[in-house]
């Protein structure tokens, strides 16, 4: 356990529920000047063997065969309940019927099933519906995917390809939030592994401009992406809290240290200038920088849960180009009333956040920059619609790339809906962030569904409530770039001690003690590995 002192933790960390991030991890004054930084001494992250060492397991790729299996399951075969019941008066059913009424909140269905080998699978499948309607698939429980009906009243066939299924017992189920929907059969067909293992030398940064030591970082991770797992820890701001409790723990540190940059655009700056000198001091002993920014209403309200401020984005989308305009042709507009109060907020916190990072491109450290996170679940101010976050995120793209000259940006998406995303030529990480508490799969299904969206970039979790267990990451392929543990109440308690309700201290050692992932003293030296 971590000895330093620390009085107390007076933000409690809260919840994060499954579908989503939670709330940033609080800079906390008590932390802040309690806090002892035990690695300060380290020159080089060699330091890091200092540590003893805890034996190193042996997790190798399992090659996932490939076994012939076709098999398909009339719907009126499987379990029901509520309204859903056996139908015959819509035409062109196969098999005895179809299952309807799925019109009612306890009304289900679901078909089990049984596979004698773990592969990937296309599931598709055989609906009707008399207008549009969407709903969603599930195996075992886990969404896989959207199913979209057009509403033709026609039955028609909806695919779901490149699912990894486990041997087993295997339930489909539907989750229709009350849609009208008929449901004819389902179809389950093997299909031969698909995933992208390696990157293609065509694979570049978005920033054509970006600096050796960004170009060297990026090369390391393309480079190692389906082969390796970099580890990655969320601090508490100002501290490296939560990274020192990872390596009390496993004798290891996280290859990747997360902060987050949310006090430079909040009414009190408390811990802003100490969150920065982490990240140099980092850097500086062969660690690799990340960072987020939960943005505070940029209005002022002090909230950016959507739920809890009235600042509306829309009113702030323009159609001037003002991504490289000076503060001064900015005010003039705003004058001129050719754009909005919200507008130039937007535009002055983007001018603070770019200072900071302006700093650590000086101190040659590059960044995995993660901004406007999650916006399609609609908890943040930033995800009301697809549209304004598209112009949000080029605005904020643009202005930091060609107006702020920010050369060491590694730029890391994760809205995490494919409608919402923002281009191959503006980010150069898909990532999700995967909150599934005791659910210590790979988590595949999610890698594959983001490859789907952009299937020559790296994938990582950008947070999870808990790591996956190493050896189904190994057994499924799930090789993620890297994986992000969340910290406060995910990792420790008021004292700074170990919570073991996501994490426990086995899991934590095994999995930063195995030949699968990259902890800091693995690491190179990035700016030897200058790249195109």
């Amino acid at each position: 356990m971590i000895t330093k002192k620390i009085t107390a933790l007076a933000c409690v960390f809260a919840f994060i529920s499954a579908s989503g991030c939670g709330t940033a991890i609080p800079d906390n004054r008590d932390i802040i000047d309690n806090y002892v930084d035990e690695s300060s001494s380290l020159t080089s992250s060699v330091a890091d063997d200092s540590k003893t060492e805890i034996k190193q397991t042996n997790i190798a790729v399992k090659k996932i065969n490939y076994t012939k299996y076709d098999k398909t399951l009339q719907a009126e075969n499987g379990v029901k309940s509520g309204n859903t019941k056996i139908a015959t008066e819509r035409k062109g059913y196969k098999g005895k019927g179809y299952i309807t009424g799925f019109n009612g909140k306890d009304s289900r269905w679901s078909i089990g099933f049984s596979l004698n080998y773990s592969q990937f699978y296309n599931v598709s499948i055989t609906a009707a519906c008399n207008k549009p309607a969407n709903c969603k698939l599930a195996i075992n429980g886990e969404i896989i995917g959207d199913v979209s009906l057009s509403g033709g009243k026609a039955f028609e066939t909806f695919s779901l390809n490149n699912i990894y299924i486990p041997k087993g017992e295997a339930v489909i189920s539907l989750v229709t939030d009350g849609q009208a929907i008929d449901v004819d059969y389902v179809r389950v067909l093997a299909v031969k592994n698909t995933i992208v293992s390696t990157l293609s030398d065509k694979t570049s940064l978005a920033n054509k401009n970006a600096d050796a030591n960004t170009k060297g970082l990026y090369k390391y991770i393309k480079y190692n992406y389906g082969k390796k797992v970099l580890l990655g820890q969320h601090d508490t701001i100002g501290t490296k809290l939560e990274t020192d409790m990872i390596y009390e723990v496993t004798g290891k540190y996280p290859a990747i240290r997360f902060g987050d940059l949310m006090t430079f655009t909040e009414k009190e700056n408390l811990a802003g200038e100490a969150e920065i000198q982490c990240a140099v001091d980092w850097n500086k002993t062969g660690g690799i920088v990340g960072y987020m920014w939960h943005w505070e209403d940029p209005m002022g309200s002090g909230e950016y849960y959507a739920d809890k401020t009235d600042f509306d984005i829309t009113k702030a989308v323009t159609k001037e180009k003002i991504a490289t305009l000076s503060a001064e042709q900015i005010e003039t507009l705003h004058k001129k009333k050719k754009i909005s109060d919200e507008c130039v907020a937007i535009i002055r916190d983007i001018d603070k956040i770019s200072k900071q990072l302006k700093t650590l491109q000086d101190k040659g450290v590059a960044v995995l920059w993660r901004p406007i996170h999650e916006a399609s679940n609609g908890y943040f101010w930033w995800g009301k619609d697809a549209v304004s976050y598209k112009w949000l995120w080029n605005l904020l793209y643009e202005r930091q790339t060609n107006y702020h000259k920010l050369n060491n940006l590694i730029w890391v998406w994760s809205a995490q809906n494919s409608e919402w995303y923002v281009g191959d030529d503006k980010c150069d990480i898909l990532s999700a962030d995967i909150y599934d508490k005791d659910n210590f799969s790979g988590q595949i299904n999610t890698l594959l569904y983001l490859t789907k969206i952009c299937s020559n970039k790296p994938i990582a979790i950008s947070e999870c409530g808990n790591f996956p267990d190493m050896t189904k990451v190994a057994e499924e392929n799930a090789l993620w770039s890297y994986i992000g543990q969340w910290g406060g109440n995910y990792l420790i308690d008021k004292k700074g001690e170990l919570i073991e309700d996501y994490n426990t201290a086995a899991h934590l050692k095994e999995v930063y003690n195995n030949t699968l992932v990259i902890t800091k003293d693995k690491l190179p030296h990035f700016s030897n590995t200058q790249t195109r």
